[in-house]
This record gives C-alpha cells, structure tokens and sequence, in this order.
C-alpha cells in the first residue's frame, strides 16, 4: 500500500529507513520560522517539488510535514488553527465563500490563536487515488456515487431528470476533516477533479518516482501527487481520491535563529 510520503517520491520501508530519511534532509533544510515558544520551523526542498516541514524543539524533530512546491493560486479566508494537526480555512472566490476546508499548512505552527487570510497553494496527497479517463467514465463509477450507493429505491418526488441514485460531479469537494470525532479537524478531504495538466517527476534525495496533476475541483485547483504507480493522466481525466490536505499560506514568518541542524 502506497503512502503520503510515497506520492513524494520518498517512500520508505520501515522505521528505520524513515529516521535515515530524516537524518538525510537535516543539514540540507533551511530554518523559516521560530515561533514565540521556541519551535523552530526548517524546509527541505527538492528539486522536483518534494518538500518536508520539520519541526524542531528542544529535544529534536517533533513533527515533519510531507508537501509540495505547488503556485499559491487558492484564496483563503478565515484561517485559524485548530488543534496540533490542522487549520480550517474558507476558500473565497471573488468575495463569497465556495466550500471549506481542514488543512495542515506548512505555517500551522506560527498561525497562533488570530486569524488569516492570504492566497495559498492547496496539496493533496492521494496514495489510493483512482482515475478515470473523463467526466462521463467518473459519472458511471461507483467513486461517484454519494454515500456507499445503497440509497435505496427512487422518491416519488424526485424529479424525472434528476440522476438517481445520487452522484458526486467531476469537481467535487467534501471536507471530511472538517467533522471528526469529538469536533477534532483532520487535513483529510474527498476531492474529485478534473486534470488541467500533470507530469511524472523523480526525486533527486533518493532516485523514486512520482506523478503530479494539477487538477480543477470545487471552485479551486490544487496539485495533486499521486504514487509513481500511476500512469500520469491525460487532460481532462478525472482523479477520484480521500485525500491528505497540506499547502503553504503566505503570511509573514517570524525571522528563525540560523544554526546548523543536529540531532536532539
């Protein structure tokens, strides 16, 4: 089974491989950010795109966030963080609000208790994707039917032009992360949307191969990366996926303490 760190062209083995990896991309990250309590905030680029957010305290990395080099082309309003795992954000076009969404951002650790708002890049990590040839393939799938298809046989009142059982559009969003369990918000998302261009690209750390398309869903476009199994997709093609949500929000960053990576 593919992994996010897979649709990255960096996929590991085991947990061991996964502190190498770590161990690799240290003195190459460049700090961002120091937030007010001390956290440091670094950013390993590759040139493919591939990125990671490592998050430094005292005792080493706390955390460490797979994204994307991706255009910040996406306006979000209302960005306010929400816990250790996500913010929430409004997606504004021309003023009015088309959806919302739970994202992790690179800067999820300097957003503070204020809100945001500033154009962003949208990332989603989609190791299970599927992908469909067009619009018309997706619309007879079962990826898009609403809910698990079991709807049961058609209202009296439904209208005779209206497709029964319901089904999702080609660009569709629902934030799923937006209504977890104990109002807990997770960067997860089902996006479907229909692919504008995409490309294979190899990551240069460790040789793997992965497929980014930029993809038009819900009043949006984000980059979606998928596993290098993936034929990369024509335009026009349609991605169907529960996806993991990251991007970068420009916002001003607190100046880091430049020092040189080491181990905890």
């Amino acid at each position: 089974m593919a992994s996010n760190l897979d649709c990255l062209g960096l996929g590991v083995g085991s947990p061991e491989a996964f502190a190498d990896l770590v161990e690799r991309i240290g003195p190459q990250a460049t700090p961002i950010a120091r937030t007010d309590d001390g956290l440091e905030l670094l950013r390993w680029e590759d040139p493919s795109g591939a990125r990671l957010l490592l998050t430094r305290g005292k005792r080493g990395i706390t955390r460490l966030t797979p994204s994307y080099a991706g255009q910040r082309t996406v306006r979000l309003g209302n960005v306010r963080r929400v816990g250790e795992e996500a913010a929430v954000a409004d997606v504004v076009v021309d003023g009015d609000t088309v959806t919302r969404m739970a994202v992790e951002l690179e800067e999820l650790a300097v957003l503070g208790d204020t809100e945001h708002e500033g154009m962003a890049s949208v990332i989603a990590l989609a190791p299970d994707a599927e992908v469909f040839a067009d619009a018309e393939a997706f619309a007879t799938a079962d990826a898009s039917l609403l809910g698990n298809g079991d709807s049961g046989p058609r209202p009296d009142h439904y209208e005779d032009d209206w497709v029964w059982p319901p089904r999702l559009a080609a660009e569709s969003f629902i934030p799923s992360g937006m209504f977890g369990s104990g109002g807990k918000a997770e960067p997860a998302a089902l996006l479907n949307g229909v692919v504008r261009y995409a490309e294979r690209r190899t990551t240069m750390l460790t040789g793997q191969d992965f497929v980014v398309a930029r993809v038009r869903s819900a009043g949006f476009e984000a980059d979606v990366c998928l596993p290098p199994t993936v034929t990369v997709p024509l335009p026009g093609a349609v991605v169907s996926a529960d996806v993991f949500l990251t991007g970068s929000l420009e916002i001003p960053l607190p100046a880091p303490r430049r020092r040189w990576f080491s181990r905890g």
